[in-house]
């Protein structure tokens, strides 16, 4: 053999274990499906990150077969995306003891673990995943606090204008909702990581105002979500926040246009730049709102992270549809209008916070004038869900999960017009069908002439 030869040999079969080992070290991927499904969406992305160098384990109890491979490919995404996250499977049927105590059936399900804490998962989704990270992420469960006694919208209300959607919203992401009555509890618990106010239709008693005043004064975290109209009891508390409802209900005059149905159901594109919709990307509607002022009072740093468009005004009379007309005169302001604030201010250094979720130097307080967005029937239009989970996640001080809501993929399903289905059943299933037969019958026909 000639060394020309034998050398160009000795190349080849180096090039070649050069390759092999260099696809066992490194990895090339890409995703080209529509909206990049296949790799973790920046919201879960953020979720990652947020936990920080420690491990998190996924354990499959799932016999081995095709189900392991659709686990495995699902999670890929989150073993992609991060060096601290392991996938191990396990044969369910040499662990019958640790099956029992999950809780695990047949079907097998992976457990996810992080800092001694484990979640359960049978479905692989990245929202179902996103979700159980958030879950472990805290160390404890937060309490979110809804007031209620005073005609306010709770929890557990299933009906058009209650919370109990926005109640499984919150559960997923880790907190716990709580309802209060403080003529009987008579004190607000020290475990609240936020107090919620929600459009009370009732005055509140002097005692109970005097309790939400000092839960404030002790550096808790509050939401007061309210509509136009009387504060009942709680002028004192805005007083306290230095904010101001003023007078009116939102109105866009080219609500036709804009298709919302009411000139009361007001829209917000952009955002404020705030910590609270830096992420946010949709619009979101609220019907009947109203407009708030601040002046800065008691250390409170106020932010609008919540804003109407120029186009608008405060409408102070009767919302009749077809007279409708800006009156400065009578009261009428133009827009744009403050419809949230976001109040900051140091905690006390002589003070503790009540809830063990917020930290020791800085307070947070959320005011809306607007509390239908995050009912049951408005909590699922447009950008509504991902803005509610926002403020939550802000007012907790989950910083890091801020408007984590993982979005469905958009051509996931397909939606044609009756029409169009009826168009395609007769084409396929008869059409199609009956020009084979025909082609064959044609072919046969043929070939007897011959």
């Amino acid at each position: 053999m000639k060394a020309g030869h034998l050398l160009s040999m000795v190349l080849i079969l180096a090039v070649a274990i050069a390759a092999g080992v260099a696809s066992q070290r490194f990895a090339i991927s890409a995703d080209w499906t529509y909206g990049h499904r296949n790799t973790l969406t920046e919201a879960s992305q953020r979720v990652l990150d947020s936990l920080g160098d420690d491990p998190v384990t996924f354990t499959a109890y799932i016999y081995p077969g095709p189900q392991r491979d659709t686990v495995r490919t699902r999670l890929a995404r989150y073993t992609r995306a991060s060096r601290y996250v392991k996938l191990t499977f396990a044969d369910p049927a040499r662990h019958p003891d640790r099956m029992r105590a999950l809780g695990i059936g047949t079907d097998g399900a992976v457990v996810l673990g992080y800092q001694g804490r484990t979640q359960t998962l049978t479905d692989y989704s990245e929202s179902s995943v996103t979700n159980a990270l958030q879950r472990l992420s805290a160390a404890h469960r937060q309490w979110i606090v809804f007031l209620t006694g005073h005609g306010e919208r709770a929890p557990d209300d299933d009906a058009s204008g209650g919370y109990s959607a926005l109640a499984g919203v919150l559960d997923a992401q880790g907190m716990t909702t709580r309802t209060l009555n403080l003529a009987q509890a008579a004190a607000i618990p020290d475990n609240a990581a936020v107090l919620v106010i929600a459009s009370p239709q009732q005055t509140l008693l002097p005692g109970e105002i005097r309790m939400i005043r000092d839960y404030v004064a002790r550096g808790g975290a509050l939401l007061w979500v309210d509509d136009p109209g009387q504060r009942y009891g709680l002028a004192a508390l805005a007083d306290d926040l230095g904010v101001r409802w003023r007078p009116g209900t939102l109105v866009y005059p080219d609500y036709q246009t804009l298709g919302t149905g009411h000139p009361a159901m007001a829209l917000v594109a952009n955002y404020p730049d705030t910590p609270i919709t830096e992420h946010l990307t949709q619009l979101s509607l609220f019907p009947f709102a109203g407009g708030l002022a601040a002046t800065e009072t008691h250390g409170w740093k106020p932010a609008v992270f919540l804003r109407s468009t120029t186009r608008s005004w405060l409408e102070t009379g009767a919302l009749d549809r077809a007279s409708l007309v800006f009156e400065p005169g009578k009261g009428d302001t133009r827009g744009p209008v403050d419809m949230a604030l976001a109040l900051t201010r140091a905690m006390p250094a002589d003070q503790t916070a009540p809830s063990a979720a917020a930290t020791p130097d800085q307070q947070r307080v959320a005011v809306i004038a607007d509390s239908d967005f995050m009912a049951n029937g408005h909590l699922g239009n447009l950008g509504n869900r991902a803005l509610a989970l926002a403020v939550f996640q802000w007012l907790a001080h989950r910083d890091a999960q801020i408007a984590v809501d993982v979005p469905k993929a958009p051509d996931a399903t397909l939606q044609m017009a009756p029409a169009r289905i009826r168009l395609m059943w007769w084409v396929f299933v008869i059409g199609l069908p009956m020009a084979l037969i025909a082609i064959g019958l044609g072919r046969w026909w043929l070939r007897r002439r011959r």
